[in-house]
């Protein structure tokens, strides 16, 4: 490349630079942006496969120790849930949390979640795009975990997912173990 090439090349760049947004604008725009969404509030089913269940499942145990121990202690379940709108399996379809929960408590009721939660588009939420959490629960007991941004709307974010379960586990008609869920998702 010649000098004349080269000086054109560069005042160009300078040009570009000098009219572009800086870093910094760009960054505070995002966290304008991550801070106005409002907390939401979705629901979801977990259905763990029960023991001869071939349909209607949601969750399934994918490792743990062999022989199976009695309490769960060390077991991993694989999940891939539905986000809805309301307490009803007929509700709006929000999107998805899919994930894995490994008992961690020898004496049972503490498990530790890590969950990626898909909001698509064209919901009545107006946001789409994923988010994940990671944390302890206490089975059957309102937990919090801190939310770590994802992608869209979401890119950035953070905040705490909280969850409550809602009333006791059930059986379904194909023998699955079913339980709700309330998830609320505060931004910061």
């Amino acid at each position: 490349m010649n000098q004349l090439n080269m000086a054109v090349m560069v005042q160009f760049l300078v040009l570009l630079l000098a009219h572009s947004p800086s870093f910094s604008s760009v960054a505070e725009a995002r966290k304008l942006r991550k801070s106005s969404i409002p907390t939401l509030t979705v629901y979801n089913y977990l259905a763990i496969k029960g023991p001869n269940s071939t349909q209607g499942f949601n969750a399934v145990q994918c490792g743990g120790p062999s022989p199976a121990l009695p309490n769960l202690f060390g077991a991993v379940f694989c999940f891939d849930m539905p986000l809805v709108k309301k307490k009803r399996v007929d509700s709006e379809l929000l999107g998805r949390v899919q994930g894995s929960w490994t008992t961690t408590q020898l004496t049972g009721g503490t498990i530790v979640v890590s969950e990626t939660f898909i909001l698509t588009n064209k919901t009545s939420l107006g946001y789409r795009g994923t988010f994940s959490a990671l944390g302890i629960e206490n089975i059957g007991r309102k937990t919090s975990k801190p939310i770590t941004g994802g992608t869209d709307d979401f890119e950035l974010a953070t905040g705490i997912a909280v969850t409550t379960p809602l009333g006791n586990v059930t059986l379904d008609a194909f023998g699955n173990g079913v339980l709700w869920f309330k998830y609320k998702f505060v931004f910061q």
